[in-house]
């Protein structure tokens, strides 16, 4: 890994394709400082190297002062481990819960191994292998916007509260 070359190219005034780890945690950040109003994250596995990061934890802040109607969820494969390893994330979960949703997958169905974060319903950064460090940002996407929502919609609705994200265990 630590040959890999990190690089973004441009394909588009709105779409870039990036590889490397470097570089993919620069898009991440990118995706989030642009949310105004909305985010929904799934990911296998929450990697902290990319979304456990300040200015990840600064954007979804920001997005949360907001106030409402601005929503963030994140879904996740396991709960136990992104409460584990994604400290940032999970205290911010903790604090601005009526703003962000950290939930898993129940245990009936298949788990998609790309990670998808949809932007305000217009842009989306898209790895389609998370084990891969190759990801697709497009900040004017709205047809692919469309399906990438319903998608998540389908995971979301089977998905169930993380155990141990609320000390009092008082989830919704």
């Amino acid at each position: 890994m630590g040959n890999e070359e990190n690089k973004i190219s441009d394909e588009s005034d709105s779409r870039f394709r990036a590889s490397g780890r470097e570089a993919i945690k620069e898009n991440v950040a990118v995706a989030f400082e642009s949310a105004r109003h909305q985010l929904s994250v799934y990911s296998p596995r929450l990697e902290p190297a990319y979304f456990n990061q300040s200015r990840v934890i600064d954007a979804l802040a920001k997005l949360c002062a907001g106030g409402r109607p601005n929503k963030v969820r994140i879904l996740v494969d396991r709960g136990d481990e992104t409460i584990r390893s994604n400290g940032r994330v999970t205290n911010l979960a903790q604090r601005l819960s009526d703003f962000i949703e950290l939930r898993q997958l129940g245990e009936s169905g298949d788990v998609p191994s790309d990670t998808v974060v949809v932007i305000d319903r217009d842009g989306y950064l898209h790895q389609p292998d998370s084990e891969k460090a190759e990801c697709i940002i497009d900040f004017s996407a709205t047809h692919e916007v469309g399906a990438l929502s319903k998608r998540f919609e389908q995971l979301w609705e089977r998905s169930e509260p993380v155990a141990g994200l609320h000390v009092l265990g008082l989830a919704r």
